[in-house]
């Protein structure tokens, strides 16, 4: 059976990792929040800040995507032996 404390500390850094990963998506879903200005033959008007904001989301769901990569979750047990 899971120690109350070790159950503890692991859904703890479940929480802080699970924390990051939503952080960075919000990052990334308020990078692309913004209309993108095109003429009428449907050209970009302005493509650097376009590119900018496509590298801005992308950076920040590669680092929402790390966090989750190495989470452990808390099982039922965990949550049961608080």
């Amino acid at each position: 059976m899971t120690q109350p404390t070790d159950a503890r500390i692991k859904i703890r850094r479940a929480e802080q990792d699970c924390d990051k990963a939503l952080t960075e998506w919000r990052a990334a879903v308020a990078a692309l929040r913004y209309d993108v200005s095109v003429n009428g033959y449907g050209i970009i008007h302005d493509i650097p800040a376009f590119r900018q904001r496509l590298a801005e989301a992308k950076a920040a769901l590669d680092r929402s995507q790390a966090a989750l990569a190495d989470i452990e979750l808390p099982s039922h047990e965990d949550y049961d032996s608080l």
